[in-house]
């Protein structure tokens, strides 16, 4: 449990790249704010940009919550990197990704050998998920309780 609490970085180094984060930001949304609001520099014109921005946002994530087609089309779709312990290099080189990146990810997961994989998705937020060979995985039927709905003050208490 203590390893959850190391971070793998030093500290100095997370501070300096959020710190590089925060001013590419700044520079970009400096660069592209006249274009957003025609020159406009009054409270008005900065309130009807934020909530259009803001709108925008909001239609795009109902957008993907609602229609399939459009989820794919804003996020992507998750790519098989392994199956079978063994690696798809063309999806590995078409996703930039290294051996040594996709071991490094399997480690952080417990996995040290590509081998012990059934299968590696490189999901749709960038991240790698990770099926072993020895895990047995079984359907919603099987892993559904009883009850469908459990209510938490029933007295029994968490």
């Amino acid at each position: 449990m203590a390893h959850i609490l190391t971070p793998d970085t030093s500290v100095l180094l997370l501070v300096v790249r959020a710190l590089v984060v925060y001013g590419f930001l700044l520079i970009i949304s400096n660069a592209v704010q006249n274009s957003i609001n025609a020159g406009d520099n009054s409270l008005a014109g900065g309130l009807v940009s934020a909530v259009t921005l803001l709108g925008v946002n909001w239609g795009v994530g109902f957008a993907t919550w609602r229609w399939r087609r459009v989820e794919r089309l804003v996020q992507g779709r998750p790519v098989r990197i392994v199956t079978d312990g063994r690696v798809h290099l063309g999806a590995l080189q078409h996703e930039l990704l290294t051996l040594a990146e996709l071991r490094s990810a399997l480690r952080k997961q417990g996995i040290m050998r590509i081998s012990d994989c059934k299968q590696v998705v490189l999901e749709t937020d960038g991240t790698l998920s990770a099926v072993r060979t020895d895990v047995v995985q079984r359907s919603l039927e099987e892993l559904a309780h009883p009850q469908p709905v459990h209510d938490v003050d029933a007295g029994e208490g968490i």
